[in-house]
């Protein structure tokens, strides 16, 4: 497998005159899985294309194992890429979808023969190799469609948005399949995907985009856990980070507090110490879901508050209570057997000792 990396990367439409790709710099290690997730209109398929060759970038270097390869044609990239669109040949039966690309490089049938036997096999699509792909289903099509970019086995694979087709069952299926795969052969992978599950589900890192620039890239515990701005920290998530506006004051014990409204009463929020320099300032408090639960918890950076409940969203292993803080609405993560109904007041715990501060100017994540 091979290394990837990603030097400066502009890419501008002369014709609109638009910066699609604002300088990205990613580093990938050989076997390492990454995958590239942001809102639409992000830049992250014409990062994907200008990996493989598919559209020319304005400025920055694409290294594939060292050598640059940003004016090197795509066909000699060594590169495979798996479409949304499956682009299987529709004439064509599984077996000569997948021995296409061996057929082009002059392989040998013997070994043909016995590649795409070892890929079918592999993606359980053995009993499918005389079908074409009208006679398919969509989750039988994908695996055609990766199968024919295993048999080939080049240095980098490329994924845009292989799952988005299928239906929900389906794509855990898949993801199941993908992250076998990867265990299995150590391949080195970027993955492109607008589906926050797949990404924290499949990557070994995952790079955050937004407007044509690289906003964060890390594992997805420190994305998660430490995401570097409300961008990055409201966009991973389901549901999304809990965002709580508020001013740190000092109590009388001159220990950081933020003061926080719930209906016509007011309730301190215990922050940390070294909020302390920040007096008199505004900051932004993020809360996960599961930072706000019925169950005690012992922290020092605990406070239990008096909660209504607007709206309840069993999900099955959890449930979903939504209610308000401090003028907003904010989500909560109850457990599905705590009793609770729409329009009571129970006594919720916020865990302030798992929140993450952000400036309320710059958005960007305090660092304490």
């Amino acid at each position: 497998m091979a290394t990837l990396a990603l030097k400066h990367i502009r890419k501008t439409y002369r014709n609109a005159d638009i910066e699609t790709l604002k300088g990205i710099d990613i580093s990938i290690d050989s076997g390492e899985f990454l995958i590239l997730v942001g809102p639409s209109g992000c830049g992250k398929s014409t990062l994907m294309n200008t990996i493989a060759g598919l559209e020319d970038i304005t400025a920055g270097e694409i290294l594939i194992d060292g050598v640059d390869v940003a004016q090197v044609a795509p066909k000699d990239r060594d590169i495979a890429m798996v479409f949304q669109s499956y682009a299987l040949y529709p004439n064509m039966t599984v077996r000569d979808n997948i021995a296409f690309g061996l057929k082009i490089r002059k392989m040998e049938k013997a070994n043909i023969a016995q590649e795409v036997d070892r890929v079918a096999a592999m993606l359980q699509i053995d009993h499918l190799l005389d079908r074409k792909p009208a006679q398919l289903s969509g989750g039988q099509r994908q695996r055609v469609a990766m199968g024919r970019a295993l048999a080939r086995q080049p240095k980098l694979y490329l994924f845009d948005e292989p799952l988005s087709n299928l239906d929900a069952k389906l794509r855990v299926e898949m993801r199941t399949q993908i992250k076998r795969l990867h265990q299995q052969l150590g391949t080195t992978i970027v993955y492109v995907t607008h589906d926050q599950i797949e990404a924290m589900t499949l990557a070994d890192r995952i790079a955050v985009m937004k407007d044509g620039e690289l906003q964060q890239l890390g594992s997805p515990k420190e994305i998660y856990n430490q995401p570097s701005n409300m961008f990055v920290a409201g966009f991973m998530g389901s549901p999304s980070m809990n965002f709580i506006h508020a001013t740190v004051d000092l109590d009388g014990q001159n220990q950081p507090v933020a003061v926080v409204r719930v209906g016509e009463q007011s309730h301190a929020l215990p922050l940390p110490a070294s909020l302390r320099e920040r007096d008199g300032q505004s900051i932004v408090i993020g809360l996960r879901p599961e930072n706000i639960t019925e169950q005690a918890v012992e922290s020092e950076l605990m406070a239990r508050l008096p909660l209504t409940i607007d709206v309840l969203e069993p999900t099955g292993p959890d449930t979903i209570a939504m209610v308000t803080l401090n003028g907003q609405e904010v989500a909560c993560r109850i457990s599905p057997d705590f009793e609770a109904k729409a329009g009571e007041t129970l006594p919720l715990s916020v865990d302030l000792s798992k929140a993450v501060f952000f400036d309320a100017t710059t958005e960007q994540r305090i660092v304490i």
